[in-house]
């Protein structure tokens, strides 16, 4: 006889669980606490679906810092490859872009999410429970739910909570959870962004007729790690990809109270020496701007951010402007608040789970997905984490109930 699994969270984690379990042959009823599906993923990818990225698997599971070796073994089981795979077995085709970063061709998650959909919609073993809110759970696998026709209670013989973090609240991402699950007894690590922007005390000087505007082909540097990427320049501060990449031991330190200096090297093509060669030409009558534009092809943000950081006086030193221009320091105050972060640090601990991800003291309560207390940066690693682990779920389901 086919088993039941409760799911509950219709973002990736709880998606691709019901997808693997629908294909194995299990009853699915998937539980969401909004009125659709995915809410999270389609707001991730409606610029561009970001699926999971081309690099070394050796590289890749350092992006997990102090969970790397446990995403070393899920990735091992869930590869960047079969995710490729799978997309292409839903018949949307992906490619490796320029900077190593997995796409689909369409480059939207709608059309994804739809196929997706239709492929679990279509089997006569999934159900599928909208505008169902989650009221609280047992180790036995009791759940309550808020529905539209009122209190509802559900048990099957397997149960996936795949909750999300404490992000972009719209989507339903809203860490509420934390406090229907305190009878599980759950080692639960406070909320955090992750995956987020700073804030920075910027001069009233430089924010005068001041628009967000990018900085493109930089290299930022935190610590001892450099990354190329681009970054936002913002009336509170600063984001981007290159700020992301940064961003757990950024956090880490505000929380220590240590102060973050990040450097800016607008010039990565450069060294500072040629720097020097170029600024010592003769200006004429330029200004030193002007000269900067110039010789440099500086923008008028590499420019403002500059006049913010040097002195008029070490603005007229073209050996400390050439310093400035590879080393260019900005110091963040705080993260920016957690519904404007991509990500969470924080939730459930893994020592609150035994191996296959289950619940200690329970026999057949799961957990995936972001609720859990991970973290890894934009570029695919946040949604091959989650895939990774539904895989991984989905395996000591199936061992379970063979």
């Amino acid at each position: 006889m086919s088993r039941t699994v409760n799911i509950v969270g219709a973002g990736p984690s709880g998606l691709f669980c019901s997808y693997l379990l629908i294909k194995a042959g299990m009853k699915v009823n998937l539980f969401d606490q909004m009125g659709g599906v995915g809410k999270k993923f389609l707001v991730a990818g409606n610029g561009g679906l970001n699926l999971t990225h081309s690099e070394d698997l050796e590289k890749f599971v350092t992006r997990y810092g102090e969970h790397s070796e446990l995403f070393a073994s899920l990735i091992g089981e869930f590869s960047p490859t079969d995710m490729r795979e799978w997309c292409s077995s839903l018949g949307v085709e992906t490619f490796v872009g320029s900077s190593g970063r997995v796409f689909p061709k369409k480059l939207k998650a709608a059309d994804l999410l739809s196929k997706w959909l239709k492929f679990l919609k279509e089997s006569p073993n999934f159900t599928l429970n909208l505008k169902h809110k989650l009221l609280s759970a047992d180790l036995e696998g009791n759940l309550k739910f808020e529905s539209p026709d009122g209190e509802i209670s559900s048990y099957a013989d397997y149960t996936v909570l795949s909750l999300g973090g404490g992000s972009w609240k719209k989507t339903g991402s809203d860490g509420k959870w934390v406090d229907y699950l305190k009878n599980l007894k759950l080692d639960i690590k406070e909320f955090y962004s992750m995956n987020c922007g700073f804030t920075i005390d910027w001069s009233e000087l430089f924010l005068e007729d001041f628009e967000d505007d990018y900085l493109k082909n930089i290299k930022v540097t935190y610590g001892d790690r450099t990354v190329a990427g681009e970054v936002m320049i913002t009336k509170y501060g600063i984001e981007g990809g290159a700020i992301y990449a940064h961003s757990s031991q950024i956090q880490k330190d505000l929380l220590n109270h240590i102060k973050s200096k990040i450097y800016i090297d607008l010039k990565p093509q450069l060294s500072e020496e040629s720097i020097v060669e170029k600024l010592s030409r003769p200006r004429k009558k330029n200004s030193m701007s002007n000269h900067l534009r110039k010789v440099l092809n500086l923008s008028k943000l590499n420019l403002k951010l500059l006049r913010e950081v040097v002195s008029k006086e070490e603005f007229k030193d073209i050996n400390y402007l050439a310093k400035s221009i590879k080393h260019l320091p900005l110091e963040l105050v705080t993260s920016r608040p957690i519904d404007e972060a991509i990500s969470t640090s924080g939730g459930v601990s893994f020592e609150s789970m035994d191996d296959d991800l289950m619940i200690k003291g329970s026999r057949s309560i799961y957990l995936a997905g972001e609720m859990l207390d991970w973290e890894a940066p934009t570029g695919g690693y946040l949604l091959q984490g989650c895939f990774s682990m539904s895989h991984h779920v989905v395996n000591s389901i199936l061992s379970k109930s063979s």
